[in-house]
């Protein structure tokens, strides 16, 4: 077919190439070398993060809510180790991110640990 009877849809689009193309996100994250305690919790993490990653992407999260409500909804005031497992779960997510998170996601994640284990502790107790 002559290239003036095609649709202009279908034509090839001419795409420059992109030059020294970076991520902005490595360039932000300072580069030091990690302390062996750091070092020995990427290495006990990397069997469970590989497990996780073999999961189904919906599992986790669903699991995670699941487990909050029943914590925050089941009249048994032994439903707080469900939400002693979420907050150990967010908790070391919370490790693991440290070094690459900025200042105030660091604050969100650790009021939001707090709050959780808070409330586990305070359901265990019999106080909520």
């Amino acid at each position: 077919m002559p290239e003036s009877k095609r649709h202009p849809a279908r034509r090839p689009q001419k795409r420059t190439a992109k030059t020294g193309h970076r991520n902005p996100a490595a360039a932000a994250v300072p580069v030091t070398p990690a302390s062996p305690s750091r070092r020995a919790l990427e290495r006990w993490s990397a069997v469970p993060l590989l497990i996780l990653h073999r999961m189904p992407t919906w599992l986790v999260p669903v699991l995670l809510a699941v487990l909050l409500l029943v914590g925050l909804a089941a009249p048994w005031a032994w439903a707080g180790v469900f939400l002693l497992v979420v907050g150990v779960f967010l908790g070391w997510l919370l490790l693991l991110s440290w070094p690459i998170t900025s200042g105030s996601g660091r604050l969100l994640r650790l009021v939001a640990v707090v709050a959780v284990l808070g409330a586990a502790v305070a359901r265990l107790t019999g106080r909520f």
